[in-house]
């Protein structure tokens, strides 16, 4: 090994599975470097996100298992339709929200304020401090990647308002908070923030969009589409899609008994329709878009109780449901998904 130039030490290593890479720590110092430098690990992320396209698709699945005075959470990743084991953590006993993956970690908080981080791939995790307040109520958590600083940041929603957010920076180990001033800006939760393209965003309860930029952590509040003016709040859904906010309309249950969402995406602070998925049959309103899969929308949710996981093709309008093999229950998170060498240390 001595006598392989570094750089050709480097260029090895960046094309390598992300597991693969990871055996190397243990090899030597000059490895080791490179495997734990900031450049390095984005450059293999870009390498990897390039390689998977929407060709080949990675999900990440995870289901609870509870027993006694502790909870497991399952990981599994999803190759075409075939699903393998990644990690399995032990957890306190509650009751989990997992947020999308962002740059291979992967958040996930309990109803009681406990907030883990993870690196499936890797199989680190932590589980971050408690935030330092009093006599607040715990409404959700966000979880997104500041480019600005190279660090992933969490964010608490608490109640009341007053109290602000709290904001967890990966890597300086303690929370902070900010502060908004504006009612408008109070969380309507429904759902978790959303992140995308490096703001965190959420409704609020004035039927607008709450933006918080995760760089220099400023608020805006952002118009949703006339078209879902005069529609019932709790069936809009936000959810990130390519990196883009995409707004879910799904208030449509007079015309289409609950088979039709609409589904707009936010370009340069303007609304554009991306299109309507249409149900031949089945209610579709517990149904959730969480990526492409080619020309197709992957939508993960529940039909008739069960839970499904379809994809839609936006030009022909037909549905192809898809059987993940291997899951152990119906019940259970899907988000899109890069393997990364990121750490998961606060």
């Amino acid at each position: 090994m001595a006598s392989i130039p570094s750089p050709l030490i480097y260029d090895i290593l960046i094309r390598l599975p992300v597991k693969s890479v990871a055996r190397f720590k243990a090899l030597n110092k000059l490895c080791c470097s490179f495997i734990r430098d900031a450049h390095f690990i984005n450059t293999h992320l870009k390498s990897c996100a390039a390689k998977e396209g929407d060709n080949d698709v990675c999900l990440i699945v995870s289901c609870m298992e509870h027993r006694n005075l502790h909870s497991t959470i399952h990981f599994f990743t999803v190759r075409n339709e075939h699903a393998v084991v990644e990690y399995s953590p032990p957890v306190s006993l509650d009751s989990y929200k997992v947020l999308p993956s962002c740059n291979g970690l992967v958040c996930f908080y309990g109803l009681h304020g406990g907030v883990y981080v993870c690196n499936t791939s890797t199989k680190d995790m932590v589980k971050l401090p408690d935030i330092d307040a009093q006599g607040f109520r715990f409404l959700s958590c966000g979880f997104g990647f500041d480019e600005s600083s190279g660090k992933h940041k969490v964010i608490k929603i608490l109640d009341p308002p007053s109290l602000g957010i709290g904001i967890f920076s990966m890597g300086n180990g303690s929370w902070r908070k900010i502060r908004y001033h504006i009612p408008s800006f109070d969380f309507l939760h429904h759902q978790p923030p959303v992140f995308a393209g490096g703001f965190f965003y959420w409704f609020s309860t004035t039927f607008s969009i709450v933006s918080l930029d995760i760089g220099n952590e400023t608020f805006e509040a952002i118009a949703p589409p006339k078209s879902v003016s005069d529609k019932d709040q709790c069936k809009l859904y936000l959810v990130e899609l390519r990196g883009e906010l995409c707004l879910v309309d799904f208030d449509f249950e007079l015309d289409q008994v609950s088979k039709r969402m609409d589904i707009w995406v936010l370009k340069k602070e303007l609304w554009v329709k991306l299109g309507t998925v249409l149900h031949p049959s089945e209610p579709i309103h517990t149904t959730r878009p969480v990526g492409f899969k080619c020309n197709e929308i992957l939508l993960h949710g529940f039909i008739k109780g069960v839970g499904h996981l379809s994809c839609y093709n936006l030009e022909t309008g037909g549905f192809r449901p898809l059987e993940i093999q291997g899951i152990p229950s119906q019940y259970y998170h899907l988000t899109h998904h890069v393997e990364s060498l990121f750490p998961v240390g606060h």
